[in-house]
C-alpha cells in the first residue's frame, strides 16, 4: 500500500508542471566534498540498556544537477565513540554510512526567488556499532523511498538558503537478533552486503524516522560554491529489540560548478 501512495504521488507531482511555466533556467552541475560533526545520542537496547552519546567525524561527497528541477547524490561516511555509564567509562566505537539519491520537482513559477519542490530520495543508511572487538556488537540497517519537501529562498544573486523536510514512506529495516547473532550472520560475515539487505518491509509500528536539513550556500565566484549544512535526525524501530537515536550533524562543503 505504501508504494501505491508512493508512486501515485510521484505521478502527481510530475504532471503539476502543466501549471507552471515551462521556460528552463540555464543547467548547473556541481561536485563537491564536505566535512562535518555529529552529536548523536541513542539507546539500542541490543546493545545495552544504557543510554549512549557520542561524536563523529565524518566526510561526504556530493553530485547536484539543477535546471528547473533539482537531482543530488550524497554519499557520507563518519565514524567515533559512543560513551555510557558512570563517568562515561563504558566506550563503544560505532560507523555511520549513506548513500543516497533525491529528485526534487519545482512546483513555482520561474524567475521566482522563492521556490517550492516536493519529490522523493531512495536512501541506504547503516550503523554499526562495535564494542571491545565484537564481545558484543549491534546494527541498524534502512533502504528505501522517502518523501521530501523543500523549500528555497533566493537572499542575493550569489547567496541561497534552503530547507528540507524528508519522510520514509517504504522502508526494509535490517536488525540483529536479541543476542546478537545467528546462523545467517554466521554464514554471510564475510559479505555484509547481504546481512545488510537482509531487511523486511517495516510499517509504523516498527520504524519511524525524520530528517530536517537547512543549508546556506554562498557563490564568490561563478564556479565555486560554499556551503554550511545543519541536519538533525530522528529515529525510533521496534523489533524484538528498541532502538532510538537523535542526532545533529553539522557539516561545510565546498562545490565546484562546471
Amino acid at each position: 500500500m505504501k508504494v501505491n501512495i508512493f508512486t501515485l504521488f510521484l505521478i502527481f507531482i510530475l504532471k503539476t508542471s502543466a501549471f507552471a511555466q515551462q521556460e528552463k533556467p540555464p543547467s548547473q552541475t556541481y561536485l563537491g566534498l564536505g566535512i562535518g560533526v555529529s552529536l548523536d545520542r541513542l539507546n539500542d537496547t541490543n546493545l545495552s540498556p544504557l543510554n549512549q552519546q557520542g561524536t563523529a567525524l565524518f566526510y561526504r561527497i556530493l553530485y547536484e544537477h539543477h535546471s528547473r528541477n533539482i537531482l543530488k547524490f550524497d554519499i557520507k561516511y563518519g565514524d567515533g565513540i559512543l560513551k555510557s555509564g558512570r563517568k562515561n567509562r563504558l566506550e563503544t566505537s560505532y560507523y555511520k554510512g549513506s548513500i543516497g539519491a533525491t529528485y526534487l520537482k519545482n512546483l513555482s513559477t520561474n524567475n521566482s526567488t522563492t521556490n517550492v519542490y516536493i519529490g522523493g530520495t531512495y536512501k541506504l543508511d547503516i550503523l554499526y556499532m562495535d564494542w571491545y572487538d565484537q564481545d558484543a556488537f549491534s546494527y541498524i540497517s534502512t533502504h528505501g523511498l522517502s518523501l521530501d519537501a523543500s523549500i528555497s529562498q533566493q537572499l542575493t544573486t550569489n547567496q541561497l538558503v534552503q530547507s528540507t523536510i524528508s519522510v520514509p514512506v517504504a522502508q526494509y529495516l535490517s536488525r540483529p537478533p536479541y543476542n546478537g547473532i545467528d546462523e545467517y550472520i554466521k554464514e554471510n560475515q564475510d559479505d555484509p552486503i547481504n546481512i545488510i539487505f537482509n531487511g523486511r518491509l517495516t510499517s509504523l509500528k516498527t520504524y519511524k524516522s525524520i530528517n530536517w536539513n537547512i543549508n546556506y550556500n554562498y557563490q564568490p565566484s561563478n564556479h565555486l560554491n560554499l556551503r554550511l549544512d545543519y541536519d538533525l535526525n530522528i529515529q525510533k524501530a521496534k523489533t524484538i529489540s528498541e532502538f532510538k537515536s537523535l542526532s545533529n550533524r553539522i557539516s561545510t562543503s565546498i562545490l565546484y560548478k562546471f
